[in-house]
């Protein structure tokens, strides 16, 4: 069975798969939280994109490349950014998230197999794991608090269900 990749796939295809992780990271790291916990979330979620590249899918490995995690930050800018340059509110960000993930599952079903999607699926679910357990929400110089806030947990309810849809 051939396994698909970012070769198999047209620009606008790969874009769409390519582009969903960073969202997923941008939704969760804004639905709550301090600045410190977004930043410590988004670097988690970073390093679980780059983590791709041990990954066995070769279109999750495409992800992991270090040019490829640029261009889909450089590519998801305009879309996450209100018209004065600061990021949107976590609801739109939680609609853009769920509705990239739904279009690269769309095209992952069209275009390859079921191992394909189930490689895409838990790699994007690590990652949206990774960025919610950053940061403890609610705590007090690191004691109490929730490992994932409530927020965090519908982002991941909705990205997962996008992913199932």
């Amino acid at each position: 069975m051939k396994l698909l990749n970012a070769e198999t796939l047209t620009s606008e295809q790969w874009a769409l798969v390519r582009n969903a992780p960073q969202l997923v990271v941008l939704a969760i790291s804004a639905a709550g939280g301090t600045r410190l916990d977004a930043l410590l979330e988004r670097a988690a979620g970073e390093k679980a994109i780059a983590n791709g590249r041990n990954n066995d899918h070769p279109l999750v490995r495409a992800i992991a490349v270090p040019s490829e995690i640029e261009a889909a930050m450089a590519a998801i800018e305009a879309d996450t950014l209100d018209g004065r340059g600061r990021i949107r509110a976590p609801s739109e960000l939680m609609r853009i998230a769920t509705d990239g993930v739904r279009q690269a599952a769309d095209v992952l079903r069209s275009s390859g197999g079921d191992i394909d999607l189930y490689a895409y699926r838990e790699f994007i679910m690590s990652v949206a794991r990774s960025v919610a357990e950053a940061a403890r929400e609610g705590d007090l110089l690191g004691l109490g608090g929730r490992l994932v806030s409530d927020a965090e947990r519908q982002v991941i309810a909705s990205v997962s269900a996008a992913l199932s849809s």
